[in-house]
């Protein structure tokens, strides 16, 4: 076969077969962490994670307690006519395994955290997922977009699967307290 010939057929058969492909795929999005943050499941684990965090937080704070006490008896032992060196050695000793046994607290604290989030909302998010692929699948979409962090240049709305999966998922909107005073809803922003 010629060159000439093999253009042809090549140029026939995506002319043919590209349209059929793109019309089969249709594209949806949804608004990802917007339904996690509704989800009646996402303000029971915002309680327990608030009440995890104060616990570790106490602990950060009885590490700050003796750090302060540390310093406060170097200053008292500097003070005195006669400070003792040894004192004032152990004190200085004590205030910077201190500085460092708190920073290392903090770490772990914020590691912790994280960890305990994701534990918390792993299983919400699993049940968004398995919402999100019920519409798509009702719905005839091949994919869909999560549009949450703004990734997606653009959407037609008509494509926007939002209300349909919070309808599986029996979500309905909190309603404003006051509409005259200005103030939205109260929706607790997740954790990383």
């Amino acid at each position: 076969m010629s060159k000439k010939l093999m253009m042809v057929l090549a140029v026939a058969f995506f002319s043919i077969v590209t349209p059929s492909v793109l019309n089969a795929q249709k594209v949806g999005h949804v608004n990802f962490q917007e339904i996690i943050l509704l989800m009646p499941e996402y303000t029971m684990a915002a309680t327990e994670y608030d009440l995890y965090q104060a616990a570790l937080e106490d602990n950060l704070k009885e590490m700050e307690s003796i750090i302060v006490q540390a310093q406060k008896n170097y200053e008292t032992e500097s003070k005195k006519p006669t400070p003792s060196k040894l004192k004032m050695n152990l004190y200085m000793s004590q205030y910077e395994n201190g500085q460092q046994q708190y920073q290392l607290m903090q770490q772990t604290i914020q590691d912790s955290l994280k960890s305990k989030m994701a534990e918390l909302v792993a299983p919400i998010k699993k049940k968004v997922e398995l919402a999100v692929a019920e519409v798509a699948k009702e719905k005839g979409y091949s994919h869909i977009i999560d549009n949450s962090y703004g990734a997606l240049i653009y959407a037609d709305e008509a494509d926007n699967i939002d209300e349909a999966v919070k309808a599986k998922l029996k979500i309905k909107e909190k309603p404003v307290a006051n509409p005259g005073s200005g103030i939205g809803r109260n929706t607790p922003t997740p954790r990383r």
